[in-house]
């Protein structure tokens, strides 16, 4: 006699459409035992207030469901389609730390579950139909194995696949040839994107070095300069100027100027007469940023 195999599956179907996410918060105290150290007294509490947020997420889920689930000849329990919500709940998910402490002998942990319900039910009803799709074919071979008029049948089906699949066998090798020119242009732009990666951190690399030795320059200067020093002993204590500034050459009794980063060290009748905040320097003499921007003088 000729078996017939009869499943009938389930579907959810929520009752109403969610308008916005829900927050699930949970905290947990958990007592180590001697044999718990930090790493494990926190992995285990970890496990129990996810477990709860879990159980509060599915519990909530199946507030908004009407579902039915039955088999030939049997019925699926109401905490069997529990735990199907909330192992399936558990993927959908992501739990957040929201606050964790341990005191040496109790770890406590406050957690939060943020979720759209109707986006939970809908990768439910995904990997439920999946799961059907699964049964489908498993009952499909029950059936060909039953019977070899339906496996020879199937088996012709497949030779006539192969010989469509013979017959074109051209286009797919046309496409195969194309998506390796393509493959190959990817090659080459992904090696171009590697070049100007390897220049802009270049570029990085030598902007970083100035800006360092702007930096050292500036901190030198305002550091070892004194008013009162000669030209040579400013260069003695803080190194070679990265600028000199010739015009007031033209001035009698005056000294270059010379430039240590964000500073400017002026120089009256041969010595410092004041270092001055490189911002407002325009190459004037030492009595005219007295006079105009006396808060702009650092000595």
């Amino acid at each position: 006699m000729r078996k017939t195999l009869i499943i009938s599956y389930f579907i959810i179907i929520p009752f109403v459409l969610f308008a916005q996410n829900k927050t699930f918060i949970r905290e947990y105290f958990y007592k180590a035992s001697e044999t718990d150290s930090k790493v494990s007294s926190r992995q285990k509490a970890l496990t129990e207030v996810k477990a709860l947020l879990l159980e509060e997420l599915g519990t909530y889920v199946e507030s908004y469901v009407n579902y039915e689930v039955t088999e030939e000849n049997n019925r699926i329990t109401k905490d069997f389609f529990t735990n199907e919500i909330k192992t399936l709940s558990a993927g959908t998910t992501e739990t957040k730390i929201i606050e964790e402490n341990w005191d040496g002998y109790e770890y406590y942990v406050k957690a939060e579950i943020v979720a759209d319900p109707e986006e939970v039910l809908r990768r439910i009803n995904q990997t439920l139909s999946k799961r059907r799709s699964s049964e489908v074919i498993d009952s499909l071979n029950i059936l060909l194995k039953s019977s070899n008029n339906e496996l020879e049948y199937k088996n012709e089906e497949l030779n006539l696949v192969k010989r469509q699949l013979a017959t074109q066998q051209s286009e797919v090798n046309s496409k195969q040839t194309k998506l390796n020119s393509l493959n190959q242009q990817l090659l080459k732009a992904k090696q171009q994107l590697a070049s100007y990666q390897a220049q802009e951190q270049q570029i990085l690399t030598d902007l970083q070095k100035i800006e360092y030795l702007i930096s050292k320059s500036t901190i030198d200067a305002k550091a070892n300069v004194r008013i009162g020093m000669t030209p040579k002993e400013v260069i003695k204590v803080c190194g070679q100027p990265r600028a000199i500034d010739d015009t007031p050459q033209r001035v009698y009794g005056r000294h270059p100027h010379y430039n240590y980063g964000n500073v400017w060290v002026l120089f009256e009748a041969g010595i410092v007469a004041i270092v001055l905040d490189a911002s407002v320097y325009e190459g004037h003499d030492a009595g005219y940023y007295r006079r105009y921007y006396p808060n702009d003088i650092i000595k």
